[in-house]
């Protein structure tokens, strides 16, 4: 079954000199070092291939999107037709920008299984001086290669995502996936309930494709973190198709998808994380990225909606928890998440990953949002895996500043990483030594201080009971709180 796989649409592009070296074509000075594949274009214009859109089956729509690589490393890229294992995959994903109560929201809302590349055309999609090589098992220098939409939504060739590993490009071809049926199976699937076309006094709603390749020789030169990319598209309410020329609605190249929500709003803050992976590995292969978005909106009435968005774009250790610090003594409401179904047994043995959403906890002076299940318990379990993206949000009574993120690896050698990002500020203390925040310093506030003391619980700010007013509590703390504690003050 895997020895017809491809995926792809065209989109041939003649550029000028300039825009040549701008990509690192042959003789820009720009090019990376070994493979370097990409997604050129999402979309063809030819023979109305842009996307092909699919009858609803059911609760599900379906789509797929013709992509285009291009290879902008100094080396070939290999393109070893199945049952070889020396060939990208090529993944598709659907995402939405959407306002919900006054703060906007950029969500996956659909993926795809994933199309094997099988024989790679020597085009001039990115660079008009392509350096064929001569064969179809190679991706020449500054050269492309274009898969339709109708060939990227494939059923019988494509493979499962659970089957890849997306850090070191590796995959396997299992043969015993079980049967389809339906026009949305395996495809680039959607909810029906996920697409509208409503307009609030925010905007209407944004919906963007992406796509992205995964090859084992790109991934050894160090460079799968270049290899997605998204473009908007339009939705009348039954169909996808592309916007008229425009440079806000072209492929933009090199650019996960998530970055579509800093380029609609430059507010939210973008920050790349490297995750540790395989420590017995390649250097190239040791390392993976995870990506954090992250907004705070002022709701008004002292009120901030805190929304983040995180993307694992090729991490295989995958995330299992994800906090956000926030003093014990904010208001929190409206815990929320949101994750993206897999489809058609897109998991081990054949079953999808468990859609359990994550529940998300306000305790201990953070925020955190867990995988239901540990990797031990459910190797299956709806943890935060390659190629997609899951969102955690709240409203908090305090304004933002800068902070720390915490995320947890799922799979074995799991590390506890940190990343800057956008979180609550500590509010103004108006009682020194009421932990528990019940208006008096008395003996109900020695467990919680003891904790914070500790380092069990994060450290509030009535608990700053002597200079400096922030880190860990010292010796100081200690002995203004039990003077505080002494003298019975009631706030």
């Amino acid at each position: 079954m895997w020895g017809g796989l491809v995926a792809v649409a065209i989109t041939v592009l003649i550029l000028t000199p300039d825009d040549v070296f701008a990509q690192g074509c042959p003789g820009s000075g720009q090019q990376s070092n070994g493979p370097d594949v990409i997604v050129g274009t999402l979309g063809q214009i030819q023979s109305g291939q842009e996307i092909t859109n699919y009858t609803a089956d059911g609760t599900y729509d379906a789509l797929s999107v013709g992509t285009t690589s291009c290879n902008l490393g100094n080396a070939q890229l290999r393109w070893d037709a199945s049952p070889a294992l020396t060939h990208p995959v090529i993944g598709q994903n659907l995402f939405r920008l959407k306002a919900f109560n006054g703060a906007y929201r950029f969500e996956q809302i659909g993926q795809s299984w994933l199309k094997h590349g099988f024989a790679a055309l020597q085009q001039t999609a990115c660079c008009s001086n392509c350096q064929p090589s001569g064969t179809s098992s190679r991706l020449g220098i500054g050269c492309s290669d274009p898969y339709t939409a109708s060939r990227n939504g494939g059923q019988s060739s494509a493979g499962p995502k659970w089957a890849v590993n997306a850090t070191t490009g590796a995959h396997t071809h299992p043969s015993n996936a079980p049967g389809f049926s339906g026009n949305v199976a395996r495809r680039l699937r959607v909810r029906l309930s996920d697409l509208e076309v409503a307009t609030d006094q925010l905007g209407p709603v944004r919906f963007y494709v992406e796509g992205q390749y995964v090859s084992p020789d790109d991934a050894e030169a160090g460079n799968k973190n270049n290899n997605a990319s998204y473009r908007q598209v339009s939705y009348n309410g039954s169909t996808f198709g592309y916007f008229g020329s425009n440079p806000n609605t072209e492929t933009q190249r090199q650019q996960p998808a998530i970055m579509a929500w800093k380029a609609f709003d430059p507010t939210v803050t973008i920050t790349n994380v490297t995750t540790p992976e395989d420590a017995n590995a390649d250097p190239d292969l040791t390392v993976a990225r995870v990506i954090i978005g992250a907004q705070a909106t002022d709701l008004g009435g002292g009120i901030w909606h805190y929304e983040y968005a995180v993307h694992n774009l090729n991490s295989d250790r995958s995330v299992y928890s994800f906090s956000i610090p926030v003093d014990p003594g904010t208001t929190v409401t409206n815990i929320g998440f949101h994750d993206v179904e897999y489809n058609d047994g897109d998991g081990e043995s054949w079953v999808n990953r468990d859609g359990t959403d994550w529940t998300g906890v306000f305790s201990g002076g953070s925020v955190t949002w867990a995988c239901a299940h540990t990797y031990a318990q459910n190797p299956n379990a709806n943890a935060l895996r390659w190629g997609t993206l899951y969102n955690f949000r709240f409203d908090a009574n305090v304004a933002p500043t800068s902070g720390n993120a915490t995320l947890v690896q799922f799979k074995p050698g799991a590390q506890t990483l940190q990343a800057s990002t956008v979180v609550p500020s500590v509010p103004s203390c108006a009682c020194p030594g009421d932990v528990n925040g019940d208006s008096k310093v008395d003996g109900g506030d020695i467990a919680d201080f003891t904790q914070m003391y500790i380092g069990a619980m994060g450290v509030g700010s009535c608990a700053q009971t002597a200079p400096p007013i922030s880190g860990a509590l010292n010796s100081d703390d200690v002995d203004e709180f039990v003077n505080l504690l002494l003298a019975g003050n009631g706030c």
